[in-house]
């Protein structure tokens, strides 16, 4: 009986040791596998947090290329901003370090806390960008009560003029989620090219970052550097912006609303573009503090558009140069063609009034033009028909994009029988190309697409794509070649005879541009006016009894000198009346401008 329990408990102890056996295995074998897993297959990992550990790569910046004028005057600089920079690994306790430093700066929280969570381990992140000197003194003075966090020198922008030109420089901000996973070499809290030359140039300007390889202690405080990677700085960037003449815009404009452009007619290179109402560069330095952001965004006069590109008008008059040329240059017209002007012109049972209500009179093409009669042009128009029209302002790059090197230019309109009826689903009636002749009813234009079609029809036919940028200085200058989106066989005889008119325009005696006349030189010019609504409850009060928003563009057009054209100048005033009240003036003084910098001789 003894026995049998005997060989019972030693078969239960077999078992049991046995089990005990299988799991004292198991676990020997997991620690194995994991020791393995660590020093074999994860060896290259770990080494490196080990050497991060005491061994790190910091980041040097390189410096931003600096941008000037086309006669060397620095417009944007670099100067120093002291950041406050945290390293993951490093902090401890982040929420005792974010209430140590809430005490001495005005830290966004919750920023910081979206950094710090989407930092690698050993990688910094930004806490705060342009430290006051006394918050500076006193981080470097108790730093040890700061652990994790230490002080970068980086560069912000300094400006030589922050207002004249804000729109073609442009203003940078921190990058975001969007802008890092476009663009590599960017970490949180780096600054980037939002607006202007600043974003479209950004890669010719940034240029390549160097390293330090160094040695920390305990705290991340670096103890001794051991290698040394130098950076490369961005290239300087040479507009073609002459400053001083940017400056005179901005003071002839004054506080009108619009913009002005000065396009040169050979090259296709810009000598001046202003946009009003402007904006304050220096507000973006180091950063922009929300409430200067919101009255930025809130102002209903939109300071941040860049009327030049971005808002797109009906020319009105201001086309019919292109339509006195297509008109000669198909043969429905001759210079000696006359059309009789009664103050409106009937068809299909509608009425189509001319500016003039008593009417011109009979007049050929060249006191069409000088007068800018409606009625004339609406003959031409229907003599034309729209698909003639449209296919020449296409070529000239109407409705479209002109391709200039500054960010977010519209395209927009040049209607067609096939734009109409895909975006209404109807036909194309004939008074709708009345309508157009004048530079009405759907049309829409930028002020560089006038500089750009009266470019290509004075300089031969070469449809340039503007551009502000000059060249750039990398061991040397580097000159930014012009591009060129169109060439068209140009009738220089009609070209010729078309100026001589637009120089009547300005000179003669029913000169509807008279107030853009110089005495210096002989320009040429068209006044547009871009009407806004009908404006017959108001025909008997002048346009300050209008109130504004009411009110008409104002566009005029000028070519300088006009006997050997060589500059463009298109001004375009948002509801600023006639053309020849608002922008003809503004031309004018600019010609007076452009003989005072010898860019025009005095014959």
């Amino acid at each position: 009986m003894f026995k049998a329990l005997d060989d019972r408990v030693n078969t239960i102890f077999n078992k049991r040791l046995l089990l005990y056996s299988i799991v004292f295995f198991l676990f020997f074998l997991s620690v194995v596998a994991k020791l393995f897993y660590l020093q074999v297959i994860k060896y290259k990992k770990y080494k490196n947090l080990s050497e991060n550990n005491r061994i790190r790569i910091l980041r040097i910046k390189a410096d931003r290329g600096f941008i000037k004028d086309r006669n060397g005057i620095l417009l944007v600089t670099n100067q120093p901003s002291y950041n406050l920079m945290a390293t993951k690994s490093d902090i401890k306790d982040l929420d005792k370090l974010l209430l140590r430093l809430k005490r001495i700066i005005n830290i966004d929280e919750n920023l910081i806390r979206k950094r710090y969570k989407k930092a690698y381990y050993y990688s910094t992140f930004m806490i705060y960008r342009g430290l006051k000197k006394q918050q500076l003194s006193y981080l470097l003075e108790h730093h040890e009560q700061f652990p994790g966090v230490k002080l970068d020198v980086d560069t912000v922008r300094f400006y030589n003029d922050s207002k004249s030109l804000s729109h073609i420089i442009g203003y940078m901000g921190e990058v975001t989620e969007f802008d890092l996973k476009k663009n590599k070499g960017y970490r949180s809290g780096d600054l980037i090219g939002k607006s202007g030359v600043e974003k479209i140039y950004e890669n010719e300007l940034r240029g390549i970052d160097g390293a330090r390889q160094v040695e920390v202690d305990s705290l991340g405080f670096v103890s001794k550097e051991l290698s040394v990677k130098k950076p490369i700085k961005g290239k300087n960037i040479v507009l073609s912006i002459d400053y001083n003449l940017q400056k005179s815009v901005k003071n002839i404009f004054s506080d009108k609303v619009g913009g002005v452009v000065i396009m040169n007619v050979q090259t296709g290179r810009i000598l001046a573009l202003y946009s009003s109402p402007t904006y304050d560069l220096n507000k973006f330095v180091p950063f922009i503090k929300k409430d200067d952001w919101d009255k930025i965004i809130s102002n209903p006069y939109k300071p941040l558009t860049n009327r030049v590109i971005e808002d797109a008008y009906p020319p009105g008059s201001v086309f019919k140069i292109l339509m006195a040329y297509i008109g000669l240059n198909e043969g429905v017209i001759t210079f000696n063609t006359k059309y009789f002007c009664g103050g409106k012109l009937e068809f299909n049972g509608y009425k189509y009034g001319c500016w003039k209500r008593s009417g011109h009179g009979s007049l050929d093409l060249h006191d069409a033009i000088v007068q800018s009669c409606d009625v004339y042009f609406y003959n031409v128009g229907l003599a034309l028909g729209i698909n003639k029209i449209s296919e020449y302002a296409i070529n000239f790059n109407l409705g479209k994009k002109t391709g200039i090197d500054l960010p977010n230019e519209k395209s927009g309109i040049f209607p067609t029988r096939e734009w109409k009826r895909k975006r209404f689903h109807q036909p194309w009636y004939p008074g709708e190309t009345i309508i157009v002749s004048i530079g009405q009813g759907y049309i829409t234009t930028t002020p560089i697409q006038i500089a750009a079609m009266l470019t290509a029809l004075f300089n031969g036919g070469i449809v340039f794509k503007p551009t502000v940028v000059y060249g750039f200085e990398d061991r040397g200058f580097i000159e930014k070649k012009v591009e060129i989106n169109n060439r068209l066989n140009i009738n220089k005889v009609y070209a010729n005879k078309i100026l001589d008119a637009l120089y009547d325009t300005v000179y003669s005696k029913h000169a509807t541009g008279y107030r853009a006349r110089v005495s210096k030189i002989k320009i040429g010019g068209k006044t547009g006016t871009a009407q806004v609504i009908s404006l017959k409850k108001f025909k008997d009060k002048d346009d300050s009894e209008i109130p504004w928003k009411y009110r008409d563009h104002s566009w005029f057009a000028g070519i300088v000198p006009v006997d050997s054209p060589k500059y463009v100048i298109v001004a375009f005033v948002e509801h600023g009346g006639s053309g020849s009240k608002g922008a003809a003036p503004v031309v004018g003084a600019i010609a007076n401008k452009l003989v005072d910098l010898g860019y025009v001789s005095i014959k």
